[in-house]
């Protein structure tokens, strides 16, 4: 347990969460909270105030009449979108980094990240699961753990090729067995270092064992099919290629089909692009 000791540390020095996604966090937890001030709070970072009006002005919200001021925009966002936003811009930059330890070149995991939250996000707007309302966020900070544990992956890239070569385990059980933890864990332990809400801490800690969640299952679920759809596509599959095993059980009780998986590629495809322009 040498490595997960080592990486138990490195945890507890990972980067805190900016300070302006504090402070709306803080603020979106007060049921009387008004736009007027959050708009105060965004209003004197120029690049969020632009992102925001980007944003409000996308195909995410069909939009036909266009809104030229911030507080349009967040009266378009509405209050959980705003916090989304803000996340996904303080969360971007890191997540484009290169990760040579898992064959990841810059951006690669940025665009595993956006395409897991938008596929999520669709999915459960097809399936009606209107309650999920975190479900983007989740999608977006759902691998945080892989740059926590790139630089160790990297130090023992020679056992886990081998393993790769040799084993039939998923890739998950690969870091469990060779560093003693595996990078849904060390995401969630980041998430729940960072104060975000337990539905969050939940579906990155379980979105390769969905069936294992005790809580927060139906957003699990789409969690874990949005990212096994990723792979499919081929989006951000680094040196584990297809080597994580689809839950039966979130197919089942999600009660998803062929066509459903067809559709959700299709509008996920025509998404990606504007908000990775407005996110990098």
């Amino acid at each position: 347990m040498i490595y997960r000791d080592r990486i138990e540390q490195h945890i507890d020095r990972f980067p805190e969460m900016p300070s302006l996604c504090r402070r709306l966090i803080g603020y979106m937890d007060d049921p009387n909270v008004d736009f007027k001030t959050i708009r105060e709070i965004i209003q004197y970072d120029p690049g969020l105030t632009a992102n925001f009006l980007k944003l409000a002005n996308s195909v995410f919200f069909g939009t036909v009449q266009e809104v030229s001021s911030l507080q349009a925009a967040l009266v378009r966002l509405g209050t959980g979108r705003i916090l989304e936003m803000v996340l996904s811009l303080s969360v971007s930059s890191r997540l484009a980094h290169d990760l040579p330890g898992y064959g990841l070149q810059a951006g690669d995991l940025l665009r595993h990240s956006l395409w897991s939250a938008i596929a999520a996000q669709e999915l459960a707007n097809l399936l009606g699961m209107k309650e999920v309302e975190t479900i983007f966020t989740v999608g977006l900070l759902h691998d945080l753990g892989l740059l926590l544990l790139d630089p160790f992956v990297q130090e023992q890239r020679v056992p886990f090729d081998e393993q790769r070569d040799d084993g039939n385990a998923s890739f998950e059980q690969t870091e469990r067995k060779i560093l003693g933890i595996d990078h849904a864990e060390a995401g969630a332990k980041i998430l729940a270092k960072w104060h975000l809400s337990s539905e969050i801490v939940a579906g990155a800690r379980w979105h390769h064992q969905p069936e294992s969640a005790s809580e927060h299952q139906s957003l699990i679920y789409l969690i874990h099919l949005a990212d096994m759809l990723s792979f499919s596509e081929g989006i951000g599959t680094g040196i584990y290629g297809l080597r994580f095993n689809v839950s039966p059980e979130s197919v089942k009780a999600v009660g998803l089909k062929k066509h459903h998986l067809e559709y959700v590629a299709s509008k996920t495809l025509d998404k990606m692009k504007e908000l990775e322009d407005i996110l990098t």
